[in-house]
């Protein structure tokens, strides 16, 4: 099935003090980490990030903006425009903030897909609806959120069909694959 990578690196990131996409672990930036996730996975990866961000990006990187119209929105946003400006069957989806996560969660993650609206991981009770799979019928319903100023990733996925899968049926250490890095600590 044709897959786009989603990436989200266009946050603000207040609490890390500077752009988390760029952050380091074990000599790659946060960013590309999620990139290399999701390559195994998809037939294309895209990075939605902000423009003032441009040249710190590899220049290989395919790197994208929210569409004017939802711009700051937030992960919505950017899983939107992702969508507007790649159109696929489905969509995976990381942020840029997970260091750990490596391309064999992703790909059982993938192999666990049965056609639903979205399927995301709850891992040590703690749901992260921006590690998911998303059907291409999900771009209307996100553009539809949007235009309500409706921007909760979360709440969106409580309105359609969608699963979440346990973190331990992807990897035997869930809680440090899918730890979100918000301080450089």
């Amino acid at each position: 099935m044709d897959t786009v990578g989603i990436v989200l690196a266009g946050g603000l990131s207040r609490r890390f003090g500077s752009p988390k996409a760029f952050a380091q672990w074990n000599g790659k930036a946060y960013y590309q980490i999620a990139v290399d996730a999701l390559t195994c996975i998809s037939s294309r990866v895209v990075v939605v990030g902000r423009p003032e961000h441009r040249e710190c990006f590899d220049p290989k990187t395919t790197l994208i903006y929210d569409v004017e119209a939802f711009a700051g929105c937030g992960p919505l946003a950017g899983i939107y425009s992702a969508m507007a400006a790649c159109p696929a069957p489905r969509y995976a989806v990381l942020p840029c903030d997970m260091p750990y996560m490596r391309p064999e969660v992703m790909e059982s993650l993938a192999k666990g897909y049965a056609g639903e609206d979205a399927i995301a991981v709850k891992a040590d009770g703690v749901r992260h609806p921006l590690v998911a799979l998303l059907d291409q019928r999900m771009k209307d319903v996100i553009r539809q959120s949007l235009e309500r100023g409706e921007y909760s990733v979360m709440k969106l996925l409580e309105q359609v069909q969608s699963r979440w899968v346990q973190g331990s049926e992807l990897t035997a250490n869930p809680g440090h694959v899918f730890l979100n890095k918000n301080t450089p600590e």
